[in-house]
Order: C-alpha cells, then structure tokens, then sequence
C-alpha cells in the first residue's frame, strides 16, 4: 500500500486535488467544517491519511495546529512543501503513520478532532477499522470528534455509468464482500467498502453519531474528469444539485464518498 501512495505522490494534486471534480467533492467537506466550526476551529487536530497536505493547509489558515500523518514519506514530502510555500511551520507538524498499527504511534497531545478525508480508512479491513476507532479515543479531547469522509458500497454515478455500457461486474464491484482492487495511479490497492451504519457498528457505543452526509451524489466521481473537463456548465449544475441534496443523510450510502461526524461519549 504504501508504494502505491508513493508512486502516485508527484501527481496526485494534478490527478485528483486540483481538477474541478476533486476540487467540487473537497468543497462540500469543507463547507460542512465551516458550518460546524464557524469562527472557532479546533486548536489541535490529528489528520490522518494526509496525502498531498491540502486539506492539513485549509485547517491551518483557519488557526489550527494540525499534526498531518502518512503511511507515504513521499506524500509527506509534498505536504511539507506546501507547508513552506504557505508559511506554516508553526501550524502544521508531519508524522509517518501506518493506519493499521496506531497504537504503536506515538503523539505528544490529544485533539479536539481526529480528521480523515477522501477514502482513507477504505485501505483497511472491518478488523483494522475498528481497532482504529478503539484506538483512537485514548487521543480524543472530551466530546472530541472524529470527522471521516469514506467510500460506501454502492454508487448511483457509478453503477449507472459502467451499467450503461454493460459492465455490470464494475457497476456493482462495491458490493463485494471481498477486497477490491483499486487504482491509484498505475498501482493497485485492497479496498473495502463501508456503508454508514457499518461504521456506526464499528464505532461501538463510545462514539455518538451527530451527522452523516453524502459526499458526490449529483457531482460524479473523479474517474470521469475527463468526460465532464469540455462540460462546464453540466458540471455546474451539479455542483448546485450537490449543494440542495448534500443535506439528506438517507443519500449517503448512494455516494461515491460520503462524511460520518461522530462525537466521543
């Protein structure tokens, strides 16, 4: 896994991050972050599966302190570019961090948040998700929140788009109860897929669900960038489809990412 994440490191921001698709799907998380927040974002938050650092660069010019963690060293090393490209030593710190053996890490401080964005915690297994959220209360802040943005097991874009050309094995690939292959970049990775009420399940009774939002339902999934790059105007309305649907949770589970807010007990 980690070598695929450091195969994909140098173009991740081109492929993914800074294309209108990626752009769109990352601006109703942040949206969501601004509303719950307003002007008070948390002091000190632990990111993990930080990637590229865009998302460690938004907290920090909103006042936070982020510690942004990796299982890619090369992820980290574009991170930390950005980082001296925006002046922010003193706001964001980098960590290498393997998701599946957290416990293991060690960290200075606990956090008002624990963030993971895009798809993070689809690289592990049922197992390892819920040792993870286990885990993750002995650096929570009381009533601290862990903000996850994941891929559930059904996708209305995708279903309809591979069905419509009659791969039906690709239009439903989500549903598996095995580990599915999936590209990042020219390598693949084990991936599973988590509804919502599977990750409320995981949680356990620690964590108390304040909201679930989908993530993508009328804005397609990234793979299709280049259908949507000469459509500006559909991809538009799309965007403004997203932001009047955005709001029922019942759509989460027809996403292709959807946001689970979960607050500790």
């Amino acid at each position: 896994m980690k070598a695929a994440f450091d195969h994909s490191a140098t173009t991740y921001d081109t492929d993914f991050t800074n294309t209108s698709i990626g752009r769109s799907q990352r601006n109703q998380v942040w949206k969501y972050l601004k509303q719950l927040y307003a002007n008070n974002f948390p002091d000190n938050i632990l990111e993990l599966n930080c990637g590229t650092g865009e998302d460690a660069v938004f907290f920090a010019e909103q006042g936070s302190k982020v510690v942004a963690t990796d299982i890619s060293e090369k992820m980290l090393a574009v991170t930390k570019s950005k980082i001296q490209l925006n002046s922010l030593n003193g706001f964001i710190a980098t960590q290498k961090l393997d998701l599946s053996n957290f416990s293991s890490a060690e960290f200075s401080q606990t956090y008002d948040l624990v963030f993971s964005n895009f798809g993070g915690l689809n690289c592990l297994n049922p197992k390892s998700v819920e040792r993870l959220l286990h885990d993750l209360k002995s650096v929570l802040n009381a009533k601290g929140r862990v903000i996850l943005v994941i891929m559930p097991r059904f996708c209305a874009w995708e279903s309809l788009y591979y069905g419509s050309r009659m791969r039906f094995r690709k239009a439903f690939r989500r549903r598996s109860q095995l580990p599915i292959k999936a590209s990042i970049g020219t390598e693949q990775v084990d991936t599973w897929y988590y509804d919502p009420k599977t990750i409320q399940l995981l949680a356990g009774e620690d964590y108390q669900v304040k909201k679930i939002l989908p993530i993508g339902i009328s804005i397609p999934p990234s793979y299709l960038q280049q259908t949507f790059i000469s459509k500006k105007r559909i991809l538009n309305g799309l965007n403004f489809l997203e932001n009047g649907l955005n709001k029922y949770s019942s759509l989460a589970p027809l996403a292709d990412h959807y946001l689970i807010d979960l607050e500790l007990k």
